[in-house]
């Protein structure tokens, strides 16, 4: 039985929900739903979207009405809630959501659809996932019609369930309130039986060892379970507590403070080992990157370097095809100028004889006509001795 301390003012009730979602990196779901909770007869249960809803950037997480189909028309509630991502790491970091709602038939659901990025969540180191767990806290105070949320005291209990397979499990801040709680109710217990105030102590340490242990090391919880010890050793009533249940319980006093030191150092020392094996396998995988990138790299490195030397051969090539042109070149070059040399020359000749021709064509002609007279002459000569 969880503590209830009973103190109404405008509040009509509160609790402290706690959801554990175990292989949360493994949902396939769009959405899901918490078991349903509730405070008094109101239905609560908490609605998440594991990878967004509308936001596929951000967690999104909602309380929601369980039982708004079949409620009578014009129905509201008013309620003055928080909703909390735990982290197990450190508690300092976990992220909170506070809000108020009027929750009616058309608003049966109200929170937060940016609640925390996916990518701060899914590291492992951050502290959000552990063992590939995620916990929800919800803190929900139903308040009367017309009120704004400044109760004094309300009803309060712990309630936990999860995903799946349902734990039993209690916070730091729950149980901090719980024993807040006890110790004013203990500081002014003088007219309270003594077998009252006894079970008083005996719930404090019920509900400690209800905890996890690595949850339940802190300094000031330690001081409740001295003063709820105290508080046992202080009665000699045996028809409250035998004298062997009074010492068997004493003997476990020194194992309030050992035994949560040990669990969360080993809370500890596993988260580190999780971080750690996310931290090698991220490393291991970035290597295989880097070693598939060095072979692509290499084996286009050889590449290039065959295709260096193919065009270095066709470079040489080329150079010697350039050294046989140069030289024929120079060969043309040079009979090129002899060529030259030699049409001057030649040009020369070819002037004086132009200009000598017209004299040569008169020698020409005389030499026809002489050759002329020379024939006939002969003729003569021949016919006269008539040969």
């Amino acid at each position: 039985m969880p503590f209830m301390h009973v103190g109404w003012d405008s509040a009509v009730g509160a609790i402290k929900f706690v959801w554990k979602i175990e292989n949360f990196l493994k949902l396939d779901s769009h959405k899901l739903y918490s078991d349903v909770f509730s405070v008094g007869d109101y239905k609560w249960r908490i609605l998440m979207f594991p990878k967004g809803n509308k936001n596929e950037d951000h967690l999104s997480i909602y309380l929601g009405v369980a039982d708004s189909g079949i409620l009578p028309l014009g129905w509201s509630r008013n309620a003055k809630f928080s909703l909390t991502v735990s982290n197990q790491i450190d508690k300092r970091s976990s992220v909170k959501g506070a809000t108020q709602h009027n929750f009616n038939a058309d608003k049966d659901d109200w929170g937060f659809t940016k609640f925390i990025p996916l990518e701060e969540l899914h590291d492992l180191g951050k502290g959000y996932l552990v063992e590939d767990t995620c916990i929800i806290k919800a803190d929900v105070t139903i308040f009367s019609d017309g009120t704004q949320g400044s109760s004094k005291e309300t009803s309060n209990q712990i309630a936990t369930t999860g995903c799946k397979i349902a734990t039993k499990s209690s916070t730091e801040e729950d149980i901090g309130a719980f024993f807040l709680d006890l110790e004013s109710e203990i500081s002014s217990s003088n007219n309270l039986s003594s077998k009252h105030v006894l079970e008083e102590a005996l719930t404090v340490i019920r509900n400690t060892l209800n905890m996890d242990p690595a949850h339940s090391n802190d300094p000031g919880r330690n001081s409740k379970i001295k003063t709820a010890f105290d508080v046992l050793s202080s009665f000699d009533d045996c028809s409250v507590l035998t004298a062997e249940q009074k010492e068997e319980l004493l003997t476990t006093k020194e194992k309030f403070v050992d035994l949560p030191e040990r669990a969360a150092k080993a809370a500890k020392d596993k988260n580190l080992f999780t971080h750690k094996e996310y931290v090698k396998r991220t490393l291991g995988c970035k290597l295989e990157r880097c070693l598939t990138e060095f072979k692509k790299a290499k084996e286009e490195t050889e590449q290039q370097e065959r295709n260096i030397a193919t065009l270095w051969e066709r470079v040489n090539f080329l150079y010697a095809e350039v050294g046989d042109a140069e030289k024929k070149k120079a060969n043309f070059s040079s009979k090129q100028k002899e060529m030259f040399e030699l049409s001057k020359d030649l040009k020369a000749e070819l002037d004086v004889l132009e200009k000598q021709w017209p004299e040569y064509e008169a020698t020409m002609k005389t030499a026809e006509e002489e050759e002329k007279m020379v024939g006939t002459e002969w003729l003569k000569m021949k016919n006269l001795f008539n040969l």
